[in-house]
C-alpha cells in the first residue's frame, strides 16, 4: 500500500497517494504467523477505495465554533477526524505499549515504571503518554498529557499471581493454603479473568500467542476430563488434562489440584501460563495498592508540565514522514490562551463567625459555629475491636471529646450525658448488635435514637461498613457515623479530625454547615440538581448476570442551595442515561414543596455528570425532555438550565508567569473558555494538596434562565465553596459530588432475596437528611 499508508487497526485506511479508482477493490489472502496448535490462520482481505477526505468541510466546521468532534452530523467531518487520529497514532503505536484505538502509550523504561510492592510485585505502574486530536478554542489541537496505568509484571507464573492476590506468604505451600481456604483462593484466581497470558509448553514461536482468560474452572487438571480425538483413526478416548499434558508435551504438572484457566483455545494449568508483556490490569486497585499507585502518579504542576514537554519530544512529530506526505505539521509549543480569575466567594458560618473570601481555596473551623446547627439527645456508641482493643477509659474520653467538639460547632449536644454503649464483635451478628444498641439507647433516653457512633479500626472491612450503613439507613432510620479509632486518637490533628466528623454529623442530622453569598439566589426559588450514573467495574461486568448500574438525583431545597435530598434507582448495567428520570424528578419536586410551604422551584440548574459529545442528543431526549414533561404534567412553569460536567479528561493548564501556587498550579478561580460558546469553559475551583489541578469542563447545552457568561461562571465557582463536609473549595459543583456519593451508597444497599435483586428505599426519617455523607 506504500510507505505513507495509514491504517486504524480495524478496517479503515488512508493514503495521500491515489491507489485505485473510487469504487474499485482488490482482494488478497494473508497468511498470519504465530498461529496455535497448527491451525490454519489465513485471512481473506478486500481493499476498496471508498472516497476522498474533504478537508475543507473540517476547516469550515472548526471556523463555525466546533466544541467536539462527536457533535457533528456531517460524515465528511467525522471521516477527517478519524483519519487525523489514526495518522498521528500510527508511529507511537508501532513502538510503544498500547491497545487498539487507545490514546495511551507506554514504555517499560527506567524512570517510567515502578513495581507496586503491596501487590507482591505482580503489578507495576507505568507512566506514559496521552495523545489525542481535539478541538480547542477554535483550533485543531493535539492534546498531550501524562497518563499512569497499572500493568502486570511480564513473565510471571499465574500461580504466583494467584498467591499474591490471595495474600499467601511466599514460604507457604499454595496447594495446602488453597485447600484450607477454597473460597478466598478462588476469588483471587477470578481476579485474573480477562487477563491475557502466554504459555511455555508449545513449539518455539507458538509460545508468544496471547490467550485471554474467560473464566476459572471449578476443578483441577486431574478432575477435568474430555474426549481426545485421534487424528489417524478418528477414535475418541476419554482423558484428563493432567494425562494429556504428560503424554503430548511431556510436562508433569506440579500443581494438578489448582484450578485451570479457561480460554477460547482450551483449559490451561496455571503453572504453564505466564503474564503477557504489555498486559494492563483492568480491575480497581485496593487499599495500599492505591496509595502506592498515587504516590508514583502524583507530580507537582511544574513537574507535570516538564513531563508533558518530554512526552512531546518523544512523539517527534516534526520527524514523521507520513504527516508531511499529507501536508500536515504541528507546533510543539503549548497553546497559550487568555484566562481570567473569578472573584472569591464569601463563605458564611454562624452569627459572628463569617469569613472573607478564602483566596487560597481553603479555611479552617477555628472560632466558627455552623450556620444552622442541628441537635440531638439520644445517642449510642458501639466499639468494634480488632486484635488488641482500646480500654474503656480511652473510649469514654474520645466520646467526651467528640461531644465537646460538636458543641463547639454549635450543635445541641448532650455534654455530660454518657451515651448508651455496646461492645460489638466484627465477626458477630451486626444486625443483632444494632438492634441491641437501638433498644438500649431508647431505654436510656426515653426516645428514639437519633445518632449512632461506630468506633472501628483502620483495617475494618468494606463488608462491615456496608452492613452498618444498610441497617441504620434502610431499617432503623438512625443517622450514623463511622470513626476510625487510630485517627480519632492521634494527638496531632485530633481536633481537625473531630471537626470534620462534626461537619458530616450535622448534615446527617439535617443541619446546614455554611453557605455562600450568591445574589441570584435571593430573587427566586432555586433548585440545584446533580445527576450521575455509576457503572459496575470491569470485573463485575464479567459476572453472569452483571450487577446493575446505579443512578442518583440530588436536589437542594433551601434558599441558599446547600441542603440536599437524594433519590436513587438501579437499571441495567452500562446504560448511560437515567431510565427512571420521571418518577425521580417528580419526587424531588414534591419534597421541595414540602419544605417550602407548598411552593415549587421557579428555576433549576440541572448539572449532569460525565455526558458529552455524541451522548448529548440522547441526554436532551431521554432526560431533559422528561423534566419538561413532568413540569407540564404538574402545571408548573419552571425554567431549566442544563449543564454537563466532565472531570475525566486530559486538559491541563499552567500559569505562564510566577502567579501560580507553590506547586505551580493556576490559582483557584482560573477560568478559560474551551470554544466559541462562552458557556463552554474550564474552571479550576480547587487548590491542590499535592499534584496537578485538573480543571472541570462545564458545557451549557440549554439555558432557559438566560444567564450571562459572567453569571454562570460565577455560580459554578460559588457552588464549589459550598461543599458541606469540607473546609475547602472542591473541583466540581457539589450537586454532582453528592449524586456520585448517593450512587455509591445505593450500590452497597442492593439486596438479593430468592434470586431477586432490589434496591430498598432509605428510611422515611432520613429522607430530608444528607445520610450519604
Amino acid at each position: 500500500m506504500g510507505p505513507n499508508f495509514v491504517f486504524d487497526g480495524v478496517s479503515l485506511g488512508w493514503s495521500p497517494d491515489k491507489l485505485m479508482e473510487v469504487g474499485e477493490s482488490k482482494a488478497t489472502t494473508l497468511d498470519l504467523s504465530g498461529h496455535l496448535l497448527e491451525r490454519p490462520n489465513q485471512v481473506d482481505v478486500t481493499i476498496r477505495h471508498s472516497g476522498t477526505l474533504h478537508i475543507r468541510k473540517l476547516v469550515d466546521y472548526i471556523k463555525a465554533g466546533a466544541t467536539d468532534s462527536t457533535t457533528t452530523t456531517d460524515p465528511a467531518v467525522e471521516d477527517c477526524f478519524k483519519a487525523l487520529n489514526a495518522l498521528y497514532r500510527q508511529d507511537p503505536a508501532s513502538r510503544m505499549i498500547t491497545r487498539p484505538k487507545s490514546t495511551a502509550f507506554f514504555e517499560r523504561a527506567q524512570g517510567l515504571m515502578m513495581p507496586l510492592q503491596s501487590t507482591g510485585g505482580i503489578l507495576e505502574a507505568l507512566r506514559g503518554i496521552h495523545q489525542a486530536i481535539h478541538f480547542f478554542s477554535g483550533k485543531l489541537t493535539i492534546n498531550v498529557d501524562v497518563v499512569v496505568s497499572a500493568y502486570y509484571t511480564p513473565d510471571l507464573s499465574a500461580v504466583d499471581v494467584a498467591k499474591a492476590f490471595a495474600g499467601i506468604p511466599p514460604h507457604q505451600d499454595v496447594v495446602q493454603w488453597a485447600s484450607s481456604h477454597p473460597t478466598p483462593f478462588r476469588q483471587a484466581c477470578e481476579r485474573m479473568t480477562g487477563m491475557f497470558f502466554c504459555v511455555r509448553h508449545l513449539n518455539a514461536g507458538q509460545n508468544e500467542r496471547k490467550m485471554r482468560v474467560m473464566r476459572v474452572s471449578l476443578l483441577g487438571a486431574r478432575e477435568t476430563e474430555f474426549e481426545e480425538q485421534d487424528r489417524g483413526s478418528g477414535r475418541a478416548t476419554l482423558t484428563n488434562v493432567y494425562n494429556y499434558f504428560m503424554r503430548k508435551y511431556r510436562v508433569s504438572l506440579k500443581f494438578p489440584n489448582l484450578p485451570l484457566l479457561i480460554c477460547k483455545e482450551g483449559h490451561f494449568p496455571m503453572e504453564l501460563c505466564f503474564t503477557a508483556s504489555g498486559e494492563r490490569y483492568k480491575e480497581a486497585l485496593q487499599g495500599q495498592e492505591t496509595a502506592d499507585f498515587i504516590r508514583f502518579a502524583t507530580a507537582p504542576a511544574y513537574v507535570r508540565a516538564q513531563q508533558i514537554v518530554e512526552n512531546v519530544k518523544k512523539l517527534h512529530w516534526h520527524e514523521l514522514n507520513v504527516p508531511k506526505a499529507f501536508g500536515l505539521s504541528v507546533s510543539s509549543r503549548m497553546l497559550e490562551i487568555e484566562a481570567r480569575l473569578l472573584p472569591t466567594p464569601v463563605v458564611k458560618y454562624g452569627r459572628g463567625t463569617e469569613t472573607r473570601g478564602p483566596e487560597s481555596g481553603f479555611w479552617n473551623l477555628r472560632g466558627k459555629q455552623l450556620l444552622m446547627p442541628s441537635s440531638f439527645v439520644s445517642y449510642g456508641v458501639s466499639y468494634l475491636p480488632a486484635g488488641r482493643g482500646v480500654n474503656d477509659q480511652v473510649l469514654q474520653g474520645l466520646t467526651r471529646n467528640l461531644v465537646t467538639s460538636l458543641a463547639g460547632l454549635g450543635l445541641g449536644a448532650p455534654i455530660g450525658q454518657p451515651p448508651a454503649f455496646i461492645l460489638g464483635n466484627p465477626q458477630g451478628d451486626l444486625n443483632e448488635m444494632i438492634q441491641a444498641l437501638f433498644a438500649k439507647t431508647g431505654n436510656l433516653f426515653k426516645r428514639k435514637p437519633e445518632l449512632f457512633i461506630f468506633l472501628v479500626h483502620q483495617d475494618c472491612t468494606a463488608a462491615i461498613y456496608k452492613v452498618l450503613k444498610n441497617l441504620c439507613e434502610r431499617q432503623f432510620g438512625v443517622a450514623s457515623q463511622v470513626m476510625v479509632v487510630e485517627k480519632a486518637l492521634k494527638e496531632k490533628g485530633q481536633m481537625q479530625y473531630l471537626g470534620n466528623v462534626g461537619l458530616k454529623i450535622n448534615l446527617k442530622l439535617g443541619g446546614r454547615n455554611s453557605c455562600v453569598e450568591e445574589p441570584l439566589f435571593h430573587g427566586k426559588r432555586w433548585m440545584m440538581i446533580g445527576a450521575d450514573v455509576s457503572h459496575p467495574s470491569a470485573g463485575q461486568l464479567r459476572q453472569n448476570p452483571p450487577p446493575p448500574s446505579f443512578t442518583a438525583l440530588t436536589a437542594s431545597y433551601d434558599p441558599e442551595c446547600v441542603v440536599y435530598t437524594a433519590v436513587t434507582s438501579a437499571q441495567p448495567a452500562t446504560v448511560e442515561l437515567i431510565a427512571d428520570i420521571r418518577p425521580m424528578f417528580k419526587e424531588l419536586l414534591v419534597r421541595f414543596s414540602q419544605k417550602n410551604r407548598g411552593n415549587f422551584p421557579e428555576a433549576i440548574i440541572y448539572w449532569r455528570d460525565s455526558v458529552g459529545g455524541s451522548s448529548v442528543p440522547g441526554l436532551m431526549e431521554q432526560e431533559v425532555k422528561p423534566l419538561k414533561e413532568v413540569c407540564e404534567e404538574l402545571e408548573l412553569s419552571i425554567r431549566i438550565t442544563v449543564c454537563t460536567t466532565i472531570k475525566r479528561h486530559h486538559t491541563r493548564a499552567f500559569p505562564v508567569s510566577e502567579k501560580g501556587d507553590k506547586l505551580g498550579n493556576c490559582l483557584p478561580g482560573t477560568c478559560f473558555e474551551a470554544s466559541a460558546n462562552p458557556k463552554d469553559f474550564f474552571l479550576i475551583s480547587q487548590s491542590a494538596l499535592q499534584g496537578t489541578c485538573r480543571p472541570c469542563h462545564y458545557t451549557t447545552i440549554q439555558d432557559e434562565n438566560n444567564f450571562s457568561t459572567d453569571e454562570f461562571q460565577r455560580i459554578a465557582y460559588t457552588l464549589c465553596f459550598a461543599y458541606g463536609r469540607a473546609t475547602r473549595s472542591v473541583g466540581l459543583v457539589p450537586p454532582v459530588y453528592y449524586a456520585h456519593q448517593a450512587c455509591e451508597r445505593a450500590r452497597i444497599s442492593l439486596r438479593t432475596v430468592s434470586d431477586e435483586t432490589f434496591l430498598p428505599e432509605p428510611h422515611e426519617d432520613l429522607k430530608f437528611t444528607m445520610y450519604w455523607q
